[in-house]
């Protein structure tokens, strides 16, 4: 069964603000909501994941820059993040 997750739980996951939820689904660079309007948005938990099982790989490969150690801390910073909201999401998806 698939889980369901409202905005307020997805930019805990992702950390981000709900502004920045909206602006990244206005320019279909998130998934699409389940069912919603407003600031009542519904997300199904595996199109999540898979959202963030797609940016850590896209991490993994980013192109390095010229300025090899900050790209590396930044690369780092992503990393980290990504892997704290799949851990989140397995946490949430356990919990209910």
């Amino acid at each position: 069964m698939k889980r369901l997750l409202t905005q307020g739980e997805v930019c805990e996951l992702i950390r981000c603000s709900y502004s920045t939820l909206c602006r990244m689904m206005n320019e279909n660079r998130f998934v699409t909501p389940v069912n919603g309007r407003g600031r009542k948005l519904i997300f199904c938990s595996d199109a999540v994941g898979n959202w963030i099982k797609a940016r850590q790989q896209q991490a993994e490969s980013t192109v390095s820059s010229p300025f090899p150690s900050k790209q590396k801390k930044q690369d780092k910073e992503r990393k980290r993040r990504l892997e704290a909201a799949h851990i989140a999401l397995e946490k949430h998806r356990q919990s209910k």
